[in-house]
């Protein structure tokens, strides 16, 4: 049976991906790690010396619940081992589902950072995070996945503060229907 070789270039990419989704899917549902990973982009460039990939072009990738949606995704890397991934759009999207009890939780931004070995994501100008019926906006939001700390902030010229939305739980809503 013939076996097929991928190019050095292919396969470190196809390493750097896999090792990076895996890396964001750990804080995820276990079945997204064992989903495919498709990316489409107009253009992808590696640079297998400085660790640096980067895809441009309507750039959508996924795996499992995982979606990121941008018009530029670049990918950080050191000995192998991806450490920051920035996503640019107008929005950029991340997309996903942390457990199976919660829904997915959507992060739109101009701008996306994503630094994997601090477990943060940034959202930067124009950030909303929505998980639920929650939504929280704002110029800057940065959110704490060890320590499950989300800091939102406005912008430095007042033109934009934070807002949050949360929705009514069913409980007051029934308790109120019932003291109706």
């Amino acid at each position: 049976m013939p076996t097929i070789k991928l190019r050095p270039p292919l396969a470190g990419l196809l390493c750097l991906l896999g090792v990076m989704l895996s890396t964001t899917t750990a804080l995820a549902l276990p079945s997204d790690q064992q989903a495919a990973i498709t990316v489409d982009a107009d253009r992808a460039q590696i640079n297998e010396k400085t660790g640096v990939t980067e895809y441009q072009g309507s750039v959508v990738i996924k795996q499992g619940t995982l979606l990121i949606e941008a018009a530029q995704v670049t990918i950080y890397s050191t000995d192998g081992q991806a450490n920051k991934i920035i996503c640019i759009g107008k929005p950029a999207h991340y997309q996903q589902q942390p457990n199976v009890e919660d829904g997915l939780v959507n992060a739109y931004a101009d701008t996306i950072e994503y630094y994997l070995d601090k477990e943060v994501i940034t959202l930067i100008k124009n950030a909303r995070l929505e998980q639920q019926g929650s939504t929280l906006k704002g110029d800057h939001i940065n959110y704490d996945l060890k320590a499950e700390l989300v800091e939102a902030r406005g912008s430095d010229n007042n033109q934009q503060r934070v807002h949050m939305v949360i929705p009514a739980s069913e409980t007051s809503t029934n308790e109120q229907k019932d003291g109706d």
